[in-house]
């Protein structure tokens, strides 16, 4: 439009309002309403309505004889339309339409910054453009949830000019816990009133690890890029290169080798991200880590033995400044390696299970209840707010103590899907196996049927809280699943009677064949002599005699 009629219609916006914009531009769409309807993509859209602002000051009725009306042009019929013909449109017209189409426009909007985000990613990695809207979404939910501060909130221009908005540490924990099921304290509460889940975003040092792992340009703060690649460096991982990522983000300095308290700092994040597995498999599968993991470091460290039988306990090239072994290079990655593949449990956790933890679905995968379930629940859900939630159900817990129904459950971070724990660690030795067997069978289930014997379940630790029955009732809602043992391979004398009758004698062929022999030697014998006198009279009375009544 020429700059001299959109001022016009500027001074009628500041005079009357905003409905001015909406007046002109519905009158605009009428006049050219016939015009409209015969375009069939943008670029004809765009030129006709070039067209018609460069005719504005041109006469709209250039055939009438009256030269009154043909004075009249075409913005003077513009104003005129929308003026008289949309007088309708007011202020209050206009708050009621946008109240109920809020939804809808900022959906539109957001979904557009949202493709072009994703379009003007240089380093898409291997996700897919649904995939990398997922975490788009997710990371402005947690600016959200929780907005950046200080230098981190403010929105920058990338080398290429294009603004681009970065994350600090507060904000990128609540994102991690979208997406990471190990990054997030999520439990499950139970009062007797409600049922609800709370999820909170976990703190750790690997998380603080995790953020300055991924801010490449060490400015303290990660955009969506910074995300992207860094998603992808272990998502799509596999065993050995899991092994690896967990190596890199420990050793600080990127010489190659994780020192003592590297090695420390390692096995604590190993603890943190199996805080919430029930039972102690874990828990012994990162002792055995930290067991093997001081054997072999202690026996490579040439330079630690060579100090300790010098007596030099001094950093090499220094004058007088002792050396600080538990920052000497320790474990280099093959060894790690080493010490990750003994284990089968921590084997399969590098393998699936790690990457597994990254979901971009989870929410989906795994519902979480949002609005507690109930009769109080759901009408606490439609007439209070958040900050009233939380009271109420801080009294609702209370209530649940006292009457002893307050159940509190961790959901596990590894078996969020859905898994049970059901590797062994076959590797270990006999000795070992002898110390961790389960409980036997007592004496009263000794020699019953097998449909009435008892399983003893070991001892199993866990961080929930459980109501235990006082009349020695057990249900199987409070059974906890408990690994199974490894079992030895069946021998056809388990199973005689799918022992094919070929088969019976194919096990000790040659003891079989001798033994046969010798029987039949002692029947030929006595075959050979007959029977006595006596005994051939005694068999024939036998033969008729009468049957006993």
């Amino acid at each position: 439009m020429p700059l001299i009629f959109a001022f016009r219609i500027m001074d009628c916006f500041f005079c009357m309002g905003p409905k001015v914009l909406f007046q002109v531009g519905l009158a605009i769409l009428k006049i050219n309403g016939g015009d409209l309807l015969q375009v069939q993509d943008d670029g004809a859209f765009i030129n006709l309505m070039r067209e018609y602002f460069a005719s504005l000051d041109q006469s709209a009725h250039p055939t009438s004889s009256d030269p009154r009306i043909r004075s009249i042009t075409n913005f003077q019929e513009l104003l005129l339309v929308a003026f008289r013909e949309f007088a309708i449109i007011t202020d209050e017209v206009i708050t009621n339409e946008r109240k109920n189409l809020r939804t809808e426009v900022i959906v539109t909007l957001e979904s557009f910054s949202k493709r072009g985000a994703v379009r003007n990613l240089k380093q898409p990695g291997r996700f897919s453009k649904d995939q990398l809207g997922a975490i788009y979404d997710m990371l402005f939910k947690a600016i959200w949830e929780a907005p950046p501060s200080g230098s981190a909130a403010t929105t920058t221009l990338d080398p290429s000019g294009r603004p681009e908005t970065r994350i600090g540490m507060t904000t990128f924990r609540t994102f991690l816990s979208y997406i990471a099921s190990w990054a997030c304290d999520e439990i499950v509460v139970s009062n007797g009133l409600q049922q609800r889940v709370q999820r909170n975003a976990a703190e750790h040092e690997i998380i603080h690890r995790l953020f300055y792992f991924w801010d490449r340009d060490q400015k303290g703060s990660l955009t969506f890029q910074d995300l992207v690649i860094g998603l992808d460096g272990v998502m799509f991982n596999d065993l050995m290169s899991n092994i690896e990522w967990l190596f890199d983000l420990h050793d600080k300095d990127r010489d190659g080798y994780l020192t003592k308290d590297e090695v420390l700092q390692l096995s604590e994040s190993l603890l943190f991200i199996f805080r919430s597995e029930r039972g102690d498999a874990y828990l012994a599968a990162v002792s055995r880590f930290m067991t093997n993991a001081f054997e072999y470091g202690d026996s490579q460290s040439e330079d630690q033995k060579k100090g300790a039988e010098t007596g030099d306990d001094f950093l090499p090239g220094s004058s007088g400044v002792p050396a600080d072994h538990s920052n000497l290079p320790y474990l280099n990655l093959p060894t790690f390696r080493m010490v990750v593949l003994t284990d089968e449990l921590l084997e399969a956790f590098f393998d699936t299970d790690l990457s597994s933890t990254f979901r971009l679905d989870r929410e989906a995968a795994v519902p979480v209840v949002e609005n507690p379930s109930g009769l109080l629940g759901g009408l606490m859900s439609t007439i209070m707010t958040n900050d009233n939630k939380k009271l109420f159900n801080r009294l609702a817990d209370e209530i649940g103590k006292s009457i002893g129904k307050h159940h509190v459950e961790s959901r596990p971070s590894i078996g969020k899907v859905g898994r049970d724990l059901s590797i062994s660690d076959t590797k270990q030795s006999l000795g070992q196996r002898s110390n961790s067997a389960t409980s036997l069978p007592s004496q009263s289930s000794i020699g019953a049927p097998p449909n009435e014997m008892k399983p003893v379940a070991p001892s199993v630790s866990s961080q929930s809280e459980s109501y235990t029955p006082t009349d020695g009732s057990l249900s199987s809602s409070n059974l906890i699943p408990i690994p199974m043992m490894p079992e030895r391979k069946a021998f056809a004398i388990d199973r005689p009677n799918e022992v094919e009758e070929g088969d019976m004698y194919a096990i000790g062929a040659d003891d079989d064949d001798e033994m046969m022999n010798e029987v039949d030697a002692f029947l030929e014998a006595h075959d050979s002599k007959g029977l006595s006198e006596a005994e051939n009279a005694e068999a024939k009375g036998l033969m008729t005699a009468l049957p006993l009544k």
